[in-house]
């Protein structure tokens, strides 16, 4: 491996690391005024505005190292063909991560959930986290792991290097959303690396980040209901 290679992979390793910690300080602000004004901050407004307050950090990271380092990430209105593979993406997505998980469930490997833990509380939090992925979560997330990172990644190692990097990063970055022992909880973070590359994968074959950017908002909306549905009515 090249010195440059060496430079590259640690710096979207410690760019992932900033934006999670740039994230933490930002919903941890929010949360801040909330106690003091005597706020439920277990309430579910209050989470969410803090993970809103998280996901603007994140972006803030993320569109500060793309102006930095140059890099190209392409977006525009979907086409009928990209729209297309926006249906085709969702089912893949789904059917990966649901497969997974029943892996996962005959191991006995399946992680505990903070959001599901908090969704048990109440469940309209899920309902509330549906509508924040459309709005921040998808966009921001497939902004940094897909339009930065793999762009960067793809620049140094080719595309299906950058789709697989960048997968895994996007699987690291959601270990904190996982309880319990170790192996569950990097289980359930390969899990989400594997979706990743579904994600990845759409990038690379359309040019569009809107692409996997639908998918990954269409993919949340519909887990979030299952899980808010199998609360009320289950």
């Amino acid at each position: 491996m090249s010195r440059q290679s060496g430079r590259t992979i640690l710096g979207v390793i410690a760019l992932v690391i900033l934006a999670f910690v740039i994230a933490v300080a930002a919903g941890i602000v929010f949360l801040v005024p909330m106690f003091v004004l005597g706020y439920d901050i277990d309430s579910t407004p209050v989470l969410v505005g803090s993970t809103a307050a998280g996901q603007l950090g994140f972006f803030a990271v993320a569109y500060g190292y793309a102006r930095y380092r140059d890099v190209t990430v392409s977006i525009e209105i979907p086409s009928r063909r990209d729209l297309g593979y926006v249906g085709v993406g969702t089912i893949v997505a789904l059917f990966v991560a649901i497969g997974l998980s029943y892996v996962l469930s005959v191991l006995d490997l399946v992680p505990g959930s903070v959001i599901e833990d908090v969704g048990v509380r109440d469940p309209t939090f899920f309902l509330a986290l549906a509508v924040l992925s459309v709005i921040l979560v998808a966009p921001v997330e497939e902004f940094l792991f897909r339009g930065v990172i793999q762009g960067r990644l793809r620049g140094q190692f080719g595309p299906l290097s950058a789709i697989v990097g960048s997968s895994l990063l996007f699987g690291a970055m959601h270990l904190s959303n996982y309880t319990g022992s170790i192996l569950p909880i990097v289980s359930g973070a390969l899990l989400i690396s594997a979706v990743g590359v579904v994600f990845g994968t759409l990038y690379e074959r359309t040019g569009n980040l809107a692409v996997p950017t639908l998918v990954h908002a269409i993919y949340n909306v519909i887990l979030l209901t299952i899980s808010y549905l199998a609360l009320v009515y289950g």
